[in-house]
């Protein structure tokens, strides 16, 4: 008797077990309803956003100070680079006629090295510590032996002189006038404008955020309640976590933006406090008008020309 005992009280607790996991399962499934409808469910900024606008804002930071410094510094250096290299080929040629032709020494040619400037057109910037007019050519054009070279001449103290000022061997082909530096400062200011934008953004969204409690709505900056809309457009929302709340009249008519993918976002470890589970607690206490996509009439209109195709072949048969 001792044996059909226990085991009776075995079963009998198993019992009592399933029972009360039973319970249980039934009070988290209350709570998880009750706290999906009654708590705040709160979405943040997502990364997906803000770390698109920074990038944005970074990348646009980069591109004006690269258009600044062209205006201020590197395009007036080119224009240095190309007139300095235009200055030992028209030493060049003088060399040819004044030496070869007229038969100039070492002396009379040097004379006339130290008796020339560099000339720099007005029209064109070139960087503030050079002399525009009082820039003497390079000592190295002095050079009678280098520059009487075979094969050589003015190339070879272009060489020297480069590598010694860090020039590039070859220049700019065409020097950059001042519309081409204004170019420059119009292009700079124009991705300066679209980075202070894209930071106004980030910082304005990080300071938002898309909420629900207690009946109350909290959307691209307006609080509102879940009673003053008139209409809810969810037809972006499945494709681009995008939808729309249009208020009642009486509450302007607004027409509120609801970003889920920059609010929230669709992350399953961010429930509940992500756009989807926003949208379920939307719903479930919005009793107005709801405009969304029907797949079953689409999947209908597919179907008839099927169904009219096999008609006419019947009917050709």
């Amino acid at each position: 008797r001792g044996r059909p005992a226990a085991g009776h009280s075995r079963r009998l607790s198993a019992k009592g077990a399933l029972r009360m996991l039973f319970l249980w399962s039934r009070t988290w499934n209350c709570w998880y309803v009750r706290d999906m409808q009654s708590d705040t469910i709160e979405c943040k900024p997502t990364m997906w956003f803000t770390g698109r606008a920074l990038v944005m804002a970074l990348m646009f930071l980069g591109f004006g100070a690269y258009f600044y410094y062209d205006a201020v510094s590197g395009y007036p250096r080119k224009n240095l680079e190309y007139f300095m290299h235009k200055t030992f080929v028209d030493a060049g040629a003088l060399f040819d006629r004044e030496g070869r032709l007229n038969g100039a020494g070492s002396g009379e040619w040097e004379r006339t090295v130290q008796s020339r400037m560099v000339e720099f057109p007005e029209d064109y910037e070139i960087p503030a510590g050079v002399d525009r007019k009082g820039t003497p050519w390079p000592a190295v054009l002095a050079d009678y032996d280098l520059m009487s070279a075979p094969g050589k001449g003015w190339s070879a103290a272009w060489q020297a002189y480069s590598a010694e000022r860090q020039y590039p061997l070859k220049p700019v082909e065409q020097p950059y006038d001042g519309s081409k530096i204004f170019e420059q400062w119009v292009a700079g200011s124009i991705c300066m404008a679209l980075a202070a934008a894209a930071l106004f953004l980030l910082v304005r969204t990080r300071g938002r955020k898309m909420a629900l409690e207690d009946g109350r709505v909290t959307a691209a900056g307006r609080q509102f309640r879940v009673e003053d809309i008139a209409r809810l457009d969810l037809r972006r929302w499945k494709m681009k976590g995008l939808a729309h709340a249009v208020l009642k009249p009486e509450c302007g008519k607004a027409r509120v933006r609801l970003d889920g993918l920059t609010y929230g976002g669709f992350r399953k470890e961010d429930s509940p406090n992500n756009a989807e589970d926003f949208m379920k607690a939307l719903l479930a206490r919005y009793q107005g008008e709801v405009i969304d996509y029907e797949e079953a009439p689409e999947a209908a209109e597919v179907s008839l020309p099927k169904k009219s195709a096999d008609a006419n072949t019947d009917h050709d048969v």
